[in-house]
């Protein structure tokens, strides 16, 4: 027992106790992403294999074995096909990282209340006016994918300049616009978003909110709408939509979500969230 003990000793480096702690993180926020998605229970089915294939070696099964095997030979390339939109998520998470955010430091946001005020005014005259639009305001996640799609234009941001996008008839006012606050830029304007694949959306929603909410289901961007045909302005956000909100409540969310603190939403929210998601809540 003491020889086996040293042993173990002896293999015991300080490589091997980071490469097990960077295993064990990995996993875990693999089984934290997996969680309540269609990869779930293709996960379930691989490791019910996993314990298949020694018992059917051991029992002798060769044919059911081989068969076994083959499916794990061939499981990674139908996974990474099949599930490429959730692959895509979990690596723009992980971009979004504490760690890395701390590395790429923002601009200074001297000027954000500023900004937010100009998009507000454009937004509250074109919803008076029922006037369609579709703006999207970026963070942490890079829109340049997004912004090739539509006219680039990398000017000031300006409410006058909202307005005339989205006035009806201009080359420009069917897209959506592309705004980045760190920069105080208008990115670009005329812009194809990707359509939510939410099939519980009523069908008094249109095109312009669909695509506002599949803004947000592939991005940590924050999308503001506004109905051509009532008016009513609407935001998304992290894959959810909110209706009817007044210019001062939007203000308010753009500022907040801008400037609330990494540690309060580190320490609070994502602890509770991620303890709800281990409950099953």
């Amino acid at each position: 027992m003491e020889e086996f003990l040293l042993y173990i000793q002896s293999r015991i480096t300080v490589a091997s106790i980071i490469e097990v702690v960077i295993i064990t993180f990995i996993i875990y926020r693999l089984l934290l992403w997996i969680r309540g998605t269609q990869a779930e229970q293709v996960f379930k089915g691989l490791i019910l294999l996993l314990f298949l294939s020694p018992i059917s070696e051991w029992l002798g099964f060769t044919t059911l074995n081989l068969i076994i095997n083959s499916v794990f030979t061939w499981a990674f390339i139908f996974i990474v096909v099949v599930f490429q939109p959730e692959f895509r998520s979990a690596l723009e998470q992980l971009g979004n990282n504490r760690l890395f955010k701390e590395i790429m430091k923002k601009p200074s946001m001297d000027f954000l209340e500023e900004d937010v005020e100009k998009i507000m005014k454009a937004v509250g005259k074109l919803a008076a006016e029922k006037t369609g639009a579709l703006i999207v305001l970026e963070k942490d996640t890079g829109l340049n994918n997004i912004v090739k799609t539509g006219t680039e234009l990398d000017s000031d941001i300006s409410s006058e300049l909202l307005e005339n996008i989205f006035t009806p008839n201009r080359p420009l006012h069917d897209g959506a616009v592309i705004i980045k606050l760190w920069s105080r830029q208008i990115r670009a304007a005329g812009c194809l978003l990707p359509l939510s694949d939410n099939r519980d959306l009523g069908s008094e929603l249109g095109t312009r909110h669909r695509a506002g909410l599949g803004m947000t289901e592939k991005s940590d961007a924050l999308v503001i709408i506004v109905s051509e045909e009532t008016g009513q302005i609407s935001y998304a956000s992290k894959g959810t939509l909110f209706q009817d909100i007044i210019v001062e409540f939007l203000k308010q969310i753009i500022l907040e979500s801008y400037t609330v603190s990494e540690e309060s939403s580190i320490d609070s929210g994502w602890l509770n969230k991620l303890w709800g998601r281990l409950d099953g809540k």
